[in-house]
């Protein structure tokens, strides 16, 4: 595996690793590459969450936390410079088995090092049922990026009041907070920061790149994407029905269905879901038009196979969904 190196080690915001990941992915001729990077208060939060769901923006502007969007699915995270976080870039397309497969090399370099670390759930590695990494993907043609925190000395009083899990998602894991669900890394070792990134280098990667002037440059162009404030927004319309939020296999999901004259217009899903593929178009194309009716619903979506659009959630699960509350 490759790891990747600035040419310099001047602050950086989040957003600028962000589209480091997609440069390296679409201009670095590599079959493997890995780089980590830290930064200062920030929260970062999913391709298909509402910013205003899953951010405490009063909390974050009187404390000077930034925050940005994505283009990965996955769950609000905070990060801060006591959070390392981990990019892997692969070649190819099979992202199920490349994420496994990262999330187990990563599982097995903290248990090398004398760390009771084990996977848990879709996305995430705990330390004696806590959690201290978690981690998201997306997918560019012939590219899987897959990134990750890992906690080492994180602002435990901003993570848990920068964001805003809801009630439902803590209950599920037999929880009452945020803190009580992570650990940081420098309970469980005696490395310190420094020489844990050292030894995470080591452990999975065999040489290393360092980028270009011109490089940097281009990253820079791809960060100004995600500074633009629709994109940071997300596109939240008018509705007139909500699903109630769900907590299942795939995520916690809810749906968002604008009405007109009582068929569908629009419909669109929200939450912290991984999707494999854009599944808006064709989704939306099936069922324009239709009543919000069950039996509508499922006759539209008969050969619908929401799995090949979004990780580990069927067609029966979505429908389901969409009708977990009644009509207003």
């Amino acid at each position: 595996m490759k790891h990747i190196l600035l040419p310099d080690n001047r602050p950086r915001r989040l957003v600028f690793y962000l589209a480091m990941e997609e440069y390296v992915a679409r201009h670095i001729d590599e079959k493997e590459c890995f780089f980590m990077w830290q930064v200062d208060p920030t929260v970062i939060f999913g391709r298909n969450q509402v910013l205003e769901a899953e951010v405490n923006l009063p909390y974050c502007r009187s404390n000077d936390i930034a925050i940005f969007r994505r283009k990965s699915g996955g769950g609000c995270v905070y990060s801060d410079r006591g959070n390392i976080m981990l990019s892997y870039i692969k070649e190819g397309n099979s992202v199920g088995f490349i994420f496994d497969s990262y999330m187990r090399r990563i599982t097995f370099a903290l248990q090398k090092a004398g760390i009771a670390a084990q996977m848990s759930g879709r996305n995430d590695i705990l330390i004696d049922g806590r959690k201290v990494s978690g981690n998201a993907f997306y997918q560019l043609p012939d590219r899987s990026i897959v990134h990750g925190t890992m906690l080492f000395d994180t602002n435990f009083d901003h993570l848990e009041n920068a964001i805003t899990p809801s009630d439902k998602k803590l209950q599920s894991k037999g929880v009452q907070s945020v803190r009580q669900r992570v650990t940081n890394l420098k309970e469980h070792t005696s490395m310190s920061v420094e020489e844990f990134k050292q030894y995470m280098i080591d452990t999975l990667c065999d040489s290393e790149r360092t980028l270009t002037a011109d490089e940097v440059a281009a990253i820079e162009a791809i960060e100004a994407t995600y500074l633009d404030e629709e994109f940071i927004l997300g596109k939240n319309p008018r509705y007139s029905y909500c699903s109630e939020v769900v907590r299942c296999r795939a995520g916690e999901l809810s749906v968002v269905v604008e009405l007109r004259r009582r068929l569908i217009e629009s419909i669109e899903l929200k939450g912290d879901f991984f999707a494999l593929r854009d599944y808006a178009d064709e989704l939306n194309s099936r069922l324009k038009g239709k009543s919000l009716e069950r039996t509508a619903i499922q006759e539209a979506l008969n050969d619908f196979d929401t799995k090949q659009y979004i990780k580990d959630l069927t067609t029966n699960q979505l429908i389901d969904i969409i009708f977990t509350e009644t009509i207003k």
